[in-house]
């Protein structure tokens, strides 16, 4: 159990920008008419440096074959580079079957089947546009969902009709390979013993009569006997859940002519049996893992209530032929005189571990909303009715508005009747008293402890929160847990203790502080809850007995013992920390490496340090140390392979665990394993299997067989999938992205190691123009976003929807350059200053780099370093910064749109690390805001923003905007798009950007002619003539003749020595 989501940060990181047949026709068995292939594997191969060539053997001198020159990447090569999608990464529970996805840029994609035999794979199978994989639980079937292609979702989206319900499936038999084609598939499930499979496709529409809308398309239920072939056809099923155990089908069928029923259906005996009928629906269909125990909701309506509850039912042991409807249990909360009135219950269902509870939850009622009443004619006072609430909370009359039936004043002598209004002894009304619509203000408070955008955000889950509860079927009694006191609360693994958080008491202080919360031990039999801890920032885990609770307190690691209340601190006597003592932030309390990990005899729970693993026992009696990555400053952390789904994120005691490893310093990346100290082995065993300089990550197991995979990459080697055995010896490489890259130039990373204006010793990565020529001049780009260098082994794919990819700009020329940035208090500007500049200078010491060529980019938080890192030195020659901050003052006390929260938090807690306000610190303010030293910007600076930002408002961008403008500067530009967010979402606007920072750079750092919008600005109506032109041309940009990278990217010498800092 995991109970503390750690803080968000405001910023995005670079990879962000990275990268029919009719119903009821009878499927046709057929062969494959996919791609067949009968690619091997090959051995994982050594590391090769770019270029090196392989040596003909043999004592004859061969004629060497000439190779062709490698070519520049264009931009028109992008489309063909192939990425993996390791969502789709499958393997069958035995190991022989492996499935996973490789995409292209240009929208196209594959799945590819491989059969495992001997450690080594063999591709049987290309679904072309294929996703979704699944594999039976016995691993003799697969079903594939095939997609629409790029064209046709382009032709899709541009005709603007929306696409029909169903989709194209294939059913592979794993044995005899034969593949069943379904179309107009909803879904496809299997059975859980993997003998059927329950397929819902739907039909044409039915013809609509003369002025009425048309039908929804009919559909039906397959369930097909996967051995046999034969299907049986059901009707009118709305909803359908297989058995966590064996193959019962439970059904809801919804009857126009009849009442609703819930079904359950065997189809191995082919029987069908009734469980309920009520002329209300069935919802929340939910079986129990491992049994035959199911669990449902039955609507119920009351009068002119809006939302519906619920009648919960539990049908137990329906694998029992002798009791049609199992052991049943029904909870209606309308004849519970101990159900509160004034709540319903929801279809919010989930299954205690044993079987005896079913945890649900409750709301309040809420009347329907009436109409605004018009002001009455004459007025008079209205008529009480039968009193409700309105959604403001006022009394407000729940019957149609009628008007006093007593008598209107009688009129003078001798004149007609008149209206009352009109009777000149009546004051007139005001206009306020007339208007019928309501002004729509919103009142902010300065005692606001949560601000009006933030509760705009959370209105619809706090106007009417759900309430946990828990129905005990033996007694049929109804516990509820959640309440004003504990909003939030998490049942623990034995089902008889629960977890519950308070933070109400702490409102005020997080308004710009830590969230700490209060915690309580809640006993799920009958309610009665315990405050145990106070002012806790940190709750980390449960012990899956349910007996202990982890939690940090001023940097150690504590258990509460739920059973005798006792605290201990568990490693007070460590001389190690398990808090990120790194974290440069300005939190009083830094985060735990982890929440910890639980055996499954909760017997030990395993922690982090910064660089290792240790056990500690819950009563802090002993600890070990299991591994040893301090030495060589080697992260260890425990793998994802590692967990059983059984053991419910908790390891077994005899269980391997697969550790992940990473060279802090190095970069080295890799995995060993190790196993616990049992009866039979007394010691625990430690070892090493793979480690090497490349990033290896998303190693997984095959869930009955030892059986792993984990990919490769580095940066001039795009992503592969490797194959491994359960030591990960000899580890066989699947498959072979990008074949072509050998074919056109690709630039290496390596690292930089220097130190900052403090000495603080840090590392950059630094990747070598495509085709580099020693002895040839440079133009740089530096890319920043605080830590950058962990990433020397990733692999970039070239996009035209990426403006900081590092791979285009490698291509076209450029030095890419990332250093590391660490921070100290109230000087988050000066602090990348003190980094970036040396960082720089150390690479300009090289030679490689044409110190007049330098340019700068980053975006959100890396946009603001750059926007102010740029007016304090003339190092750079031209930058980009993508929605930056850009006066902190204003900044500080700023809304983030996205979470309609305050960016004071964020500056006090997390990224912006001003743990003062502006008015304590001005002067650190101004002195760290880039708007405050616009007097010394000497280079030319692109901003781009979306007009609709929600983490760091436009405003920032129009201030520089102005102000630049007022200060005479003529090279800042404002690049606005209308209706993006912080990260641009619009494709023609991601290549509108990207292909605008290409020029920008060209332009300032290679000499290029500048295009008109760089050099003098483009009016409204210009750009609007533009549009209008390029629309007509039927495309989005004028394409220029580009040159190639070598053209004005490297020189022979320097124009200038390097320009120090100011």
């Amino acid at each position: 159990m995991r109970l503390h989501p750690y803080l968000l940060f405001i910023t995005l990181p670079l990879s962000l920008f990275l990268s029919t047949s009719a119903l009821g026709e009878t499927p046709t068995e057929k062969g494959s008419n996919h791609k067949q292939s009968s690619r091997n594997s090959t051995p994982l191969a050594k590391t090769e440096e770019l270029g090196n060539e392989s040596q003909p053997s043999g004592r004859k001198k061969r004629k060497k074959k000439k190779q062709p020159p490698r070519k520049p990447i264009a931009p028109q090569d992008y489309a063909q580079w192939e990425q993996m999608n390791m969502g789709n990464r499958k393997m069958s529970h035995d190991g022989q079957w492996l499935i996973f996805d490789i995409r292209r840029v240009d929208g196209k994609s594959s799945l590819h089947l491989h059969r495992i035999n001997d450690g080594k794979s063999k591709e049987q199978q290309v679904y072309s546009q294929g996703e979704r994989p699944v594999f039976s639980n016995d691993s003799k079937w697969l079903s594939v969902t095939i997609g629409k292609s790029p064209e046709e979702k382009k032709k899709a989206k541009e005709s603007k009709k929306p696409a029909g319900p169903g989709t194209t499936i294939h059913l592979r038999s794993l044995i005899d390979g034969k593949t069943t084609e379904f179309k107009n598939v909803i879904t496809l499930t299997f059975s859980h013993d993997s003998r059927f499979a329950a397929i819902e496709v739907t039909g044409k529409s039915a013809p609509a009569r003369p002025g009425t809308p048309p039908a929804p398309p009919a559909r039906a239920l397959l369930v097909r006997n996967l051995e046999t072939g034969k299907d049986t056809t059901f009707g009118n099923v709305t909803k359908f859940a297989w058995s966590k155990k064996g193959s019962l089908l439970a059904l809801v069928v919804d009857s126009p002519s009849i009442s609703n029923a819930l079904q359950l259906f065997d189809p191995g005996s082919e029987t069908l049996r009734n469980l309920e009928a009520s002329d209300q629906d069935y919802v929340g269909l939910l079986w129990r893992k491992d049994s035959f125990d199911l669990a449902a909701a039955r609507q119920m309506k009351f009068g002119e209530k809006e939302d519906i509850s619920h009648t919960l039912l539990a049908f137990r042991n329906l694998d029992d032929s002798d009791k049609p409807t199992g052991d049943q249990a029904i909870y209606d909360h309308s004849k519970n005189l101990s159900f509160p009135l004034d709540h319903y219950l929801t279809a919010s269902l989930s299954w205690d571990k044993n079987g005896q509870a079913l945890h649900c939850s409750l709301k309040k009622w809420e009347n329907k909303p009436k109409d605004f009443p018009s002001p009455p004619k004459p007025p008079a006072k209205q008529k009480q009715g039968k009193k409700g609430k309105t959604n403001n909370g006022s009394a407000k009359d729940s019957s149609p508005a009628q008007t006093n039936p007593q008598k209107s004043p009688a009129p003078r002598e001798g004149s007609q009747k008149e209206k009352v209004q009109d009777s000149p002894d009546l004051p007139a009304k005001t206009l306020r008293e007339t208007l019928t619509t309501p002004s729509n203000v919103e009142v902010w408070h300065s005692k606001d402890v949560t601000i009006m955008p933030r509760q705009k955000k959370e209105a619809s889950s706090r106007r009417n929160p759900a309430r946990k509860a828990v129905w005990w079927l033996k007694e049929n009694k109804l516990v509820q847990l959640e309440n004003e006191l504990t909003e939030r609360v998490t049942v623990m693994r034995d089902g008889l203790r629960a977890i519950g958080m308070d933070s109400s008491p702490h409102e005020r202080e997080a308004m710009f502080g830590p969230r700490l919360h209060d915690v309580y031990a809640i006993s799920t039999r009958n309610g009665k809850r315990n405050r145990i801890l106070e002012g806790v920032k940190f709750t980390l885990s449960t012990s899956p007995n349910g007996r202990f609770l982890l939690f940090m307190r001023e940097g150690h690691i504590w258990i509460h013992d739920l059973k005798t209340g006792k605290q201990k601190n568990i490693t007070s006597t460590l001389k190690t920390s398990f808090t990120d003592k790194q974290d440069d932030t300005l939190a009083q309390e830094k985060r735990p490496f982890g929440n910890g990990i639980w055996l499954t005899d909760s017997s030990g729970v395993l922690l982090y340090d910064r660089y290792d693993i240790w056990l500690l026992d819950p009563r802090g009696e002993r600890t070990r140390k299991l591994t040893n990555g301090r030495k060589e400053q080697l992260r260890h952390r425990i793998s994802q392979a590692s967990y059983r789904e059984e053991n419910h994120g908790n390891i077994a005691r005899g269980d391997r665990i697969y550790v992940g490893l990473f060279g802090e310093r190095s970069k080295k990346s890799g995995y060993g394993s190790l196993t616990l100290a049992t009866r039979k082995t007394p010691a625990a065993n430690w070892k090493t299997h793979l480690l090497d300089d490349a990033l290896m990550l998303f190693l997984s197991r095959s869930r009955d067989a030892d059986i792993l995979t984990f990919t490769r990459e580095r940066s001039d080697q795009s992503r592969d999938l490797y194959l491994a055995g359960p030591a990960l010896e000899d580890p066989h490489k699947v498959t072979e992205t990008n074949t072509f890259q050998k074919n056109y130039r690709w630039g290496r990373s390596e690292l930089v190691n220097f130190q900052n204006t403090q000495g603080v010793p840090l590392q950059g990565m630094l990747t070598y123009p495509a085709g580099y020529r020693k002895g040839k001049k440079y133009p740089m780009i530096v890319y920043i976003y605080e830590k950058r260098s962990q990433d020397l082994h990733r692999y970039y794919t070239p996009s035209e929807k990426h403006p900081y990819n590092p791979c285009v700009f490698s291509a076209e020329g450029y030095f890419v350059f990332q250093p590391d940035i660490v921070y100290r208090p109230q000087q988050p500007g000066i602090s990348a200053v003190d980094c970036v500049v040396p960082a720089v200078e150390k690479v300009l010491e090289t030679g490689m780099v044409d110190s007049r060529r330098v340019g700068l980019m980053g975006h959100s938080w890396g946009a603001y370093q750059t926007s102010f890192i740029v007016t304090q030195t003339d190092l750079f020659s031209a930058a980009v910064a993508g929605a930056p901050l850009t006066d902190m003052m204003s900044m500080s006390v700023s809304v983030y749109w996205n979470s309609g929260g305050t960016n004071a938090r964020i500056f006090a807690q997390s990224q912006g690390r001003m743990n003062k306000p502006f008015w304590q610190d001005a002067e650190n303010y101004a002195r760290n805001s880039p708007i405050h030293g616009l007097d010394t910007l000497n280079t030319p600076l692109l901003i781009a923003f979306g007009d609709k930002d929600g983490a760091v408002d436009w405003d920032q961008g129009i201030e520089m905007y102005n102000a630049a403008r007022w200060a005479g500067k003529d090279d800042l530009v404002l690049l606005v798009y209308p209706g993006e967010n912080h990260g641009l979402r619009k494709e023609e606007n991601m290549v509108d950007y990207h292909y605008r920072v290409r020029e920008w750079m060209e332009h300032f750092l290679k000499d290029e002619t500048g295009r008109k919008w760089i050099t003098e600005g483009k009016s409204f109506l210009e750009r609007e003539k533009e549009k209008e032109d390029l629309k007509k041309n039927g495309t989005s940009q004028p394409i220029p003749k580009r040159p190639g990278p070598d053209s004005k990217g490297g020189s022979s010498s320097e124009k200038t020595a390097p320009v120090s800092s100011k």
